[in-house]
């Protein structure tokens, strides 16, 4: 029966591309918020809150995440 190997490097590999994502949204905020000047409230909470709100619970969640996965794999390597 062949066996098959862990999943770990594909998902290893989705959290990379996960943290690839983060630093791209967080180091290249809406451009187009600094050029004109004008941005519309989401939700009532003023756009550049918002945005700085949904990117750090984005990176919040992929730190979460890559631990979970490690701690996973750690446990089930044991």
């Amino acid at each position: 029966m062949p066996t098959q190997g862990s999943p770990a490097p594909f998902r290893r590999g989705i959290v990379k591309l996960w943290f690839l994502i983060d630093v791209v949204i967080a180091l290249a905020p809406p451009l187009y918020w600094i050029a004109d000047g004008r941005t519309n409230p989401i939700a009532g909470v003023p756009a550049a809150l918002f945005y700085f709100l949904a990117v750090s619970l984005c990176i919040t969640a992929s730190l979460v995440a890559a631990y979970l996965l490690d701690d996973a794999d750690a446990g089930s390597a044991a």
